[in-house]
């Protein structure tokens, strides 16, 4: 059974994202969909699961507490962040915004549903329950998928995109293991990750580049 699991997480977290930035060209288009498509199965191996607690979906009445954390934690690190770009790439500073004005706001909407719900299943909902037996303590889950959230990031073709990704990724995992609650995490990384766009990193963590 354990042997299954690890061929399991290095076929998803590890070949998946290989073969597609190995066709990042031809597949760059529909990596949306591929999200969908594999955080709909996760979705649904969850929910078959009899040992997995559904109420890990929302849990608001556990995950409101870790709310106001997260806006506690965002308001200083986002002033800073945004200085940061501000004299590190001022070309950049506000251009999606200010020039690409359809793209930003076209991302602000479609990015929370397609990309950021998808990812927080695959990523932890789905990996902290799914490979407990083969990663059995809350640090060995955190920081393999911490690793494997920004290694699959690594499809942008930039080392900001990883690192940034990384940072995240051990955020939302630290958050999801307190808060139990999948949509407490969903609502911070859609906020972490609109305010990235806004202030100038989107051309780094999309693929309009790359493709």
């Amino acid at each position: 059974m354990q042997a299954k699991r690890w061929l399991e997480l290095f076929s998803l977290f590890i070949v998946l994202p290989l073969l597609f930035l190995a066709g990042v060209k031809q597949f760059g288009p529909y990596l949306l969909v591929l999200l969908a498509g594999v955080g709909g199965v996760c979705l649904w191996l969850l929910v078959s699961d009899q040992t997995f607690k559904r109420v890990r979906l929302w849990n608001w009445q556990e995950g409101k507490p870790h709310l106001k954390a997260s806006l506690r934690l965002f308001l200083p690190w986002a002033l800073a962040t945004a200085a940061i770009v501000y004299f590190w790439l001022p070309e950049s500073f506000l251009q999606w915004p200010a020039e690409q004005t359809s793209l930003w706001l076209l991302t602000l909407l479609l990015y929370p549903l397609f990309s950021v719900i998808p990812q927080e299943i695959i990523y932890r909902t789905f990996f902290f329950h799914r490979y407990k037996a083969i990663l059995p303590t809350h640090s060995l889950r955190l920081g393999a998928s911490t690793f494997l959230f920004g290694f699959a990031h690594a499809i942008y073709g930039n080392w900001l995109a990883v690192a940034l990704s990384a940072v995240g990724g051990a955020m939302f995992g630290m958050r999801y293991l307190q808060s139990r609650s999948t949509a407490v995490v969903v609502i911070e990384h859609s906020l972490w990750g609109c305010f990235l766009f806004t202030i100038g990193l989107g051309s780094y963590l999309s693929l309009q580049h790359t493709v």
